[in-house]
């Protein structure tokens, strides 16, 4: 049995802390007994990598484009280029971004329509798989690296974040990008209604499919696009998050991406994230259970704070040693 959870918003960080605490039995079993480590995670696109065998710093648009639902052609140079909220704050700004920020369809369908047709001469095309998930294809590889979205959302810009020989070029594109959606019919709209303005997008994960490769992949369980793509492109298997939830069925090697807390986070919701942990703790009792009857490794994963907690059949009987999740939020 190999499990790893990736849980990104495991450890918070919370406004505050949901009173009552939620009762969380087997996650404070498995962290009280396990083995904790500091890991070098950039974003948890960067933790799903690794524990795929990847480098964690390999572009990640092209894969997750093609693990979309629908019928994308993720040939070529692709990049993330999610839809963002920018808000002064002092001498900064400051990104959102998520569900309470997303545009819907029909004004992503708009937006997407006037970048293509302002940029069609630079090579550009912006897709949006869903309305809160953006990809943008250039003719030509761009020699630019950005923070994941993970890193910067809630978070002050800053020049520094963009490097590479293209990034003062991508970064006039940005602001231009800005300035075009500024003056378009969907944000004079939505400032009538109060919401906050698509100010722009944040590009990032750059690059082409990878070569395919003869790597065994766990089995790959959740709904990030880049577990579908990634499980496509290497003839790998996929289960939506849902689907193996009803199913029940004993693990084996799988990686198992639980986002539910960091969406909770997202959206400053404390009550959807304690939710969000007790059925994390519901859907451990089995794989605890497994792990006690046979041998094998648990981890649990999260990318967000470089925290690794690895269990072994051994180390859960380990009664005297005792943890609490909020103890280690500190």
């Amino acid at each position: 049995m190999m499990l790893t959870v990736i849980c990104p918003g495991l450890l918070g960080p919370l406004p505050y802390l949901p009173q009552p605490r939620p009762p969380l039995p087997t996650l404070n079993r498995l962290l009280g007994r396990a083995l904790a480590q500091q890991v070098a995670m950039t974003s948890p696109e960067a933790a799903v990598l690794a524990a795929c065998g990847c480098h964690p710093a390999a572009p990640t648009g092209a894969l997750s484009l093609y693990g979309e639902a629908g019928d994308w052609d993720a040939s070529g140079n692709w990049f993330h280029a999610d839809p963002v909220h920018l808000r002064p704050d002092r001498e900064q700004l400051l990104l959102f971004s998520g569900a309470t920020i997303a545009p819907d369809a029909a004004e992503a369908a708009a937006l997407v329509a006037l970048f293509n047709q302002h940029f069609a001469a630079d090579g550009l095309h912006l897709l949006a798989a869903t309305p809160e998930r953006w990809y943008l294809r250039t003719a030509q590889p761009v020699a630019v690296d950005s923070p994941p979205l993970a890193q910067v959302q809630g978070r002050a810009l800053h020049p520094d974040m963009m490097t590479g020989a293209d990034a003062r070029r991508w970064q006039c594109l940005l602001n231009e990008t800005q300035m075009l959606f500024f003056n378009s019919e969907v944000n004079r709209l939505r400032e009538r209604q109060r919401r906050p303005l698509i100010s722009g997008m944040w590009t990032w994960g750059g690059g082409q499919l990878p070569q395919s490769s003869a790597v065994a992949l766990p089995q790959l369980i959740g709904d990030l696009p880049l577990l579908r793509g990634l499980a496509r492109h290497a003839a790998g298997e996929h289960r939506p998050l849902a689907q193996w939830l009803a199913a029940a069925a004993p693990v084996a090697n799988c990686l198992i991406y639980w986002d539910k807390a960091e969406k909770a986070l997202q959206n400053h919701d404390v009550a959807a994230w304690a939710t969000a942990l007790v059925e994390l703790d519901a859907a451990l009792v089995a794989p605890e259970r497994q792990l006690r009857a046979e041998d094998g490794q648990l981890a649990l994963l999260d990318p967000e704070l470089g925290r690794r907690f690895q269990v072994s059949r051994t180390a859960l009987r380990r009664f005297w040693r005792r943890q609490d999740l909020f103890a280690l939020m500190g």
